[in-house]
């Protein structure tokens, strides 16, 4: 039995009997779709379906399993001892097909398994070379008038693994910036040179007592002398009654970072089209 014989036996057999596809498959307990699957081609009822098919159809197992009906009724009964010959013919018969229905449908099993892993290697590569290569940032900073070619190309590449390391120690920076509340522009300035302009002075916002960010690294790369990381983020500074006095949403940045003397990499200039 494969899926092409038995899709036009069973509705052939289905017609005959003035079934509709939905009508066998509330006999069957199965439900439409899967009577649909079964006369399109597309799989083989389970091995424990096939007697209550053939039980609906009036059929024998083994006429199920040919996808054929006989002219003559087929007994599948105890025969007498004088007819045990016949018995074992057809015992055998039965078993014949059953085990080419059953070899046909662990191909066919095999088939889509191997489909699926052939598109599930498929979707994981596409899934790696957009988390390495989010070519799609490139058009939320595409302001040609400000950002120069070779600072979008930065965005190409999210940069090495170790680049990557090198700056989430500089994200951890920007981050206790963000949550830095009380100091006065001149001592942020002083702690965080330009990560200063994420913190919220007192002097300059002297309503905000908490603030909510989200800061996302979209690229990094480092080289010997010059470093540059492309940061997305979100901020915003809260009043006593949790209410938003300032912020910032949604911002692209692009900060400039070069070693110190000590060889630790510091930001020395943030660039953003506000």
């Amino acid at each position: 039995m494969t899926t092409e014989s038995f899709a036009k036996f069973i509705k052939e057999e289905r017609t005959r009997l003035g079934m509709t596809q939905a009508e066998l498959a509330e006999k069957l307990h199965v439900s439409t779709a899967a009577v649909s699957k079964w006369e399109r081609e597309k799989c083989l009822p389970d091995i424990t379906k096939l007697e209550d098919i053939a039980a609906v159809l009036g059929l024998s197992v083994l006429e199920v399993l040919q996808c054929a009906r006989n002219d003559e009724e087929t007994c599948i009964e105890i025969l007498p001892v004088e007819h045990t010959n016949i018995q074992d013919n057809f015992n055998t018969q039965l078993a014949a097909v059953y085990r080419e229905t059953v070899d046909f449908a662990a191909r066919q099993n095999m088939t889509r398994l191997r489909r699926f892993l052939k598109w599930s290697v498929v979707v994981l590569l596409i899934a790696l070379l957009i988390n390495w290569f989010p070519v799609y940032h490139v058009v939320q900073v595409w302001f040609p008038s400000y950002y120069t070619t070779g600072e979008i190309s930065k965005l190409v590449f999210r940069g090495s693994p170790q680049d990557l390391v090198t700056a989430s120690e500089i994200m951890q920076t920007a981050e206790n910036a963000c949550e830095e509340l009380g100091l006065t522009w001149e001592e942020a300035k002083e702690k965080y040179g330009p990560l200063s302009r994420y913190c919220h002075a007192a002097d300059s916002y002297p309503d905000v007592v908490d603030e909510w960010h989200e800061m996302k690294l979209w690229s990094a790369h480092f080289d010997l002398t010059e470093g540059w990381m492309w940061v997305y983020y979100s901020q915003e500074g809260l009043d006593e009654k949790g209410e938003v006095t300032t912020g910032s949403w949604r911002i692209p940045s692009l900060w400039y970072l070069q070693p110190d003397e000590e060889g630790n990499w510091k930001v020395v200039h943030i660039k953003e089209h506000a």
